[in-house]
């Protein structure tokens, strides 16, 4: 073999290996391994690398859909007496708060696709039509309206908000530089599912995050759907509660300087009780659901 023939063999080897490396790291699994290599995959993420078994898709509350975690989410199905909003000078130890922590059943949950995967899927309110055929949801289902409310969220975001739509993508938002990995994953358990009821707050504790941590909302869709966005200047609390039947939950607390922006979530989501009002002295908190994640730069 001349010394060309062999230099050119040589790079079509080194070729196949980068391409072959590629096509291993590809997945999302690889992809977190890579960028957490210190890290175990959390199970609000690591749970729903699975399709849903087909014979679960209809087997949702009201024959819905249980890959859509909270359709229930509206104002007519909220209970006047449950806290949504309060204020953070209230965030302390021995508060006392009337709670509905909804447990999700990540067996059921809109699977994270491979960025490529999710790629190949149109994303827009121009191919609606063809997005409800490729799941096979009617046009008049509950389904269809919800993936229309989201994809019409995605896109009215603000420069810097992003509704990802694979884990690599977020983990990719979450961490823009190098200096960015030094991550701590932060998202609410629940012990077990419970009514509503009073919870108190045994351990409050602020979470140091940088305004470049990032919150990363669950939107409904048929396979996972994030709204993310920087946290900026709110700010983050891990706090332990006991409900009045013995369940704990520890639970993430984001406050807030406003409420404005608190859309796609329920108007009920958006109001301070009578006579208390968001600033920048009294921010605005209110507890994540179990499947929404907090990427705190710290």
């Amino acid at each position: 073999m001349d010394r060309l023939s062999f230099t050119f063999a040589c790079a079509l080897l080194l070729l196949a290996e980068r391409l072959s490396h590629y096509h291993v790291a590809a997945t999302p699994e690889r992809y977190w391994a890579q960028a957490f290599p210190n890290t175990r995959i959390p199970d609000v993420i690591g749970s729903r690398f699975r399709p849903v078994p087909s014979e679960l898709l209809r087997m949702g509350s009201g024959n819905r859909d249980p890959r859509f975690f909270y359709s229930d989410f509206s104002k007519e199905n909220h209970d006047p007496r449950e806290t949504t909003l309060f204020l953070e000078k209230d965030l302390k130890l021995g508060m006392n708060k009337i709670l509905y922590f909804r447990k999700s059943e990540f067996s059921c949950a809109s699977p994270f696709l491979s960025r490529e995967d999710a790629d190949a899927i149109p994303f827009s309110s121009a191919e609606l039509p063809h997005i409800l055929q490729r799941f096979s949801f009617s046009p008049a289902s509950s389904e269809a309206v919800e993936v229309g409310v989201t994809l019409k969220w995605c896109e009215s975001l603000e420069v810097g908000e992003k509704c990802v739509t694979s884990l690599e993508a977020m983990i990719d938002y979450a961490t823009p530089s190098a200096q960015d990995h030094n991550i701590t994953l932060l998202h609410t358990s629940i012990s077990k599912a419970s009514e509503l009821q009073a919870y108190t707050a045994t351990n409050v504790q602020r979470v140091p995050t940088k305004p470049s941590s990032t919150g990363c909302h669950n939107l409904p869709y048929p396979y996972a759907v994030y709204y993310c966005h920087s946290i900026g200047e709110g700010r983050i609390y891990e706090v332990s509660l006991k409900g009045e039947d013995g369940s704990t939950v520890e639970a993430i607390a984001s406050c807030h300087g406003h409420t404005k922006n608190f859309e796609p979530f329920p108007i009920w989501f958006q109001a301070l009780p009578a006579g208390k009002k968001a600033d920048q002295n009294n921010y605005a908190c209110h507890f994540l659901p179990d499947t929404h994640i907090i990427w705190a730069s710290v």
